[in-house]
């Protein structure tokens, strides 16, 4: 592994002929950068996408004690040290050490105080070699900002959700000085970015009217889909026979299992449905926390021969699976608070020309037109939502017209090229901001 150099250079323009140097920094700790679901979905997509706008992006991320720089996301074996201060010396891990042992014993708060400030000194050594820094928001992560602001670099900032009421509103609420401190970074965060991006309006509103941030500042930038990769040829058949659905009428889910995904009213509008269309079947394409619980329902509701998991499957794997559906949902509960989301698999079941039945919340009521390109329910009416999958299960032809119209809007208005020209557009306001 070898030390990152500095070098200068100095460009405005932003375009596919001249490109960028940009710096996409996470400070968050143990992410799995490998990871094909949730935050690093977002990230892979949007580095991908700049690289193919002509634009050089290296991601900067905490790993222990150290701040490595991946130029390929592709081939995480390549990989550069950032070069530390005083952090990287042995005087600081000795202190730093003493001080974690005794947190640790007090039972006292991580506030990620030594890797912020670890953060800090990479990015500051690192980011003279870069036009942008385009920070993904983490909880306690300052470290990028004040480098910004030191190496007047523009500083871009990604928040797709605010995390301490994402926190709350799962029911485990950080709390005392974690989360005082939690307070005080985003707030500095959010003042010394020159541009935020958030991926859906109540994440902006959020923003503006409850941390103060300048609506001006923010820019909202949906998640967005790579279009071709949902539309190559699929042997349905074979798909449905590996999997054992035959010619069975058949809903899906794709993604990460939360409990905030609504999978157990999903569940209880199968169990409703079967009762009309007994060989209907559901395939829940993915994993994740909420699986003990997505199982508990299925044995509650006597529904194990209509419920199929795949567990966590290749990125690649997903268009192929969304290829045999018939219907396929975004069943969100209703939650306390408006939501923050911009769903990935939304966008994807749209690219794909499936008949979307989904909840009418946050950024999915400003993406899916009832009747127009799909159909919206109310947030956790378990009867709307059966009566809703039902309805497309038994009309072949509305099936098809709202899918092919979901999937000329994902070509349109969603494809992640289409997103990546608004943010270079984010990247010229910054640059101008300086």
């Amino acid at each position: 592994m070898t030390a990152v150099t500095k070098k200068t250079a100095i460009e405005t323009a932003v375009s596919p002929k001249t490109g960028l140097r940009v710096a996409y920094v996470m400070q968050n700790v143990g992410v799995d950068l490998a990871a094909e679901v949730g935050q690093m979905m977002l990230i892979r997509q949007t580095i991908q996408g700049l690289e193919q706008r002509g634009h050089r992006v290296d991601l900067l991320n905490l790993q222990g004690h150290e701040v490595v720089a991946y130029p390929n996301l592709a081939d995480l074996s390549q990989q550069q040290r950032v070069v530390l201060g005083w952090s990287g010396k042995r005087p600081y891990q000795l202190l730093e050490g003493g001080l974690r042992r005794l947190r640790g014993a007090l039972k006292l708060p991580y506030l990620a105080g030594f890797d912020s400030w670890r953060f800090y000194e990479a990015c500051v050594n690192a980011l003279p070699s870069y036009q942008i820094c385009h920070e993904y928001a983490g909880l306690l992560s300052v470290g990028a900002a004040y480098a910004s602001q030191k190496t007047s670099t523009p500083l871009v900032l990604t928040v797709d959700a605010d995390l301490l009421l994402e926190a709350d509103v799962m029911g485990e609420p950080i709390t005392g000085t974690r989360r005082k401190a939690a307070q005080w970074a985003a707030s500095k965060s959010y003042e010394l970015a020159n541009q935020i991006v958030t991926v859906s309006e109540p994440t902006k509103a959020n923003l503006v009217e409850n941390w103060g941030v300048l609506a001006d500042k923010v820019k909202v930038i949906p998640n967005g889909v790579n279009v071709a990769h949902f539309q190559q040829p699929v042997d349905t058949r074979q798909v449905r026979a590996e999997l054992g659905l035959g010619e069975a009428p058949t809903i899906m889910f794709v993604g990460g299992f939360q409990m905030w995904h609504g999978l157990d009213k999903l569940l209880e509008a199968v169990a409703v449905i079967k009762n009309v269309l007994p060989e209907v079947r559901l395939l829940l394409v993915g994993d994740g926390p909420a699986r003990p619980f997505v199982e508990d329902n299925i044995y509650r509701l006597n529904l194990e021969k209509y419920v199929t998991i795949t567990g966590f499957l290749p990125h690649a794997k997903i268009p192929e699976l969304l290829a045999v559906a018939d219907v396929v949902t975004v069943p969100y509960p209703k939650l306390p608070q408006e939501m923050w989301f911009s769903p990935l698999k939304l966008y994807e079941y749209m690219a794909a020309g499936k008949a979307i039945v989904a909840s009418s919340a946050g950024q999915i009521k400003n993406v899916i037109r009832h009747n127009e390109n799909g159909l919206l329910v109310a947030p956790g009416e378990v009867a709307d939502l059966a009566d809703a999958s039902l309805h497309l299960l038994q009309n072949e032809a509305e099936r098809t017209r709202l899918g092919q119209n979901a999937q000329l809007e994902a070509e349109k208005e969603h494809a992640w090229a289409r997103q990546i020209e608004r943010l270079e557009q984010v990247y010229e306001a910054a640059l101008r901001s300086r």
